[in-house]
């Protein structure tokens, strides 16, 4: 495979194979990707306007009984690392956010168990 056809392809917004797009990711210079994804950016995006999120992750708990076998952030109920976040503590990471440009916060959590009546 030849870099140079490959960044052409992509330039001409020709479907790029997945035996090609890892080549170029084993062989390419970053500095080259970066170029070429920019160029594409300028192809595509209005005006040349490049809009971010700032947002950030405010976990509710960590406390869940779902037991799903993908999570590694859960714990049991009475787990010496099981928290659940209190208000100063959302005030306090609002304020930060807000703070470092940020304009959206989300909310996360565990399923932990309901409360007996």
């Amino acid at each position: 495979m030849n870099i140079a056809s490959l960044y052409q392809k992509a330039l001409n917004f020709e479907f790029v194979t997945v035996e090609e797009g890892v080549y170029l990711f084993e062989h390419a210079p970053l500095t080259e990707l970066m170029f070429v994804a920019n160029e594409l950016r300028k192809k595509q995006v209005p005006h040349s306007k490049v809009t971010w999120q700032i947002d950030r992750n405010v976990n509710t708990t960590n406390v869940c009984i779902a037991n799903c076998k993908f999570c590694n952030f859960y714990r049991i109920p009475g787990h010496a690392d099981a928290y659940i976040t209190d208000m100063p503590t959302y005030r306090r990471k609002i304020e930060e956010t807000f703070k470092y440009g940020g304009d959206q916060l989300l909310l996360q959590g565990g399923a932990p168990p309901q409360p007996r009546a």
